[in-house]
């Protein structure tokens, strides 16, 4: 028996079964739960705003919100198919058409406050900035428990895997953060709401790998 008979015999005889992954539907409604206990959990402790059934049922308000769980749940399904070696990489554009949803959300919105308040709708509020920093807040510890769930994506393509998942968790969050935080116009509502979603997003596109890298899940580059 040859050393490489002996070698192969070795492998075989030490080898444990590979659990294969869930499927891409499966890990995104289990991510997706875990998702809506934190925004459950961070809602009901700054308290539901007052009328909120009322409110969401405005057209503006409605398909907003509708459009910005939409595009949390595509985006994180979108993350599990790219992560896989093999599958395609137009995946990633899935999200699009609930994206363009949600802005379509804003803009109705902000038709119906100038409608209501004229030239005042399209006004500075500062007090938005609070808005941002919750979405922020509940975005980061979803965006890495996401990227932990795809983390061997670190070799396959770490940039919009971790884009999508910085997508999909701000998605998420800012509908989270409109059950207990309002006041703000639709303007401002694209300002803070969409400013932080895009600002997660590419950072997360740009610095995909150096993330990966950072959880042990990278290529190794050879050096001289």
């Amino acid at each position: 028996m040859t050393d490489t008979q002996q070698l192969i015999e070795r492998l075989a005889g030490g080898a444990r079964p590979v659990k294969p992954l869930a499927s891409p539907l499966k890990r995104t409604l289990a991510w997706a739960l875990a998702a809506a206990a934190l925004i459950a959990l961070v809602s009901t402790s700054f308290g539901v705003r007052p009328h909120l059934w009322k409110t969401m049922t405005s057209p503006g308000e409605a398909i907003e919100f509708a459009g910005s769980i939409l595009t949390g749940l595509f985006a994180a399904y979108a993350a599990f198919q790219v992560s896989v070696p093999g599958r395609s990489g137009s995946w990633a554009w899935l999200p699009v058409l609930p994206l363009a949803l949600w802005l379509g959300g804003i803009g109705v919105g902000c038709i119906g406050d100038f409608e209501a308040m004229g030239l005042a709708a399209f006004g500075f509020q500062a007090h938005g900035g609070e808005c941002a920093r919750a979405i922020l807040a509940m975005s980061l510890p979803l965006v890495l428990v996401l990227v932990l769930m795809v983390r061997h994506a670190g070799v396959v393509r770490p940039a919009p895997t971790a884009m999508l998942a910085a997508l999909s968790a701000a998605a998420l969050s800012s509908a989270g953060v409109s059950l207990f935080h309002n006041g703000e116009t639709g303007l401002m509502s694209l300002l803070w709401h969409g400013g932080v979603v895009a600002l997660l997003s590419l950072a997360s596109l740009a610095a995909g790998e150096r993330l990966f890298a950072w959880i042990g899940y990278a290529p190794r580059r050879l050096t001289d």
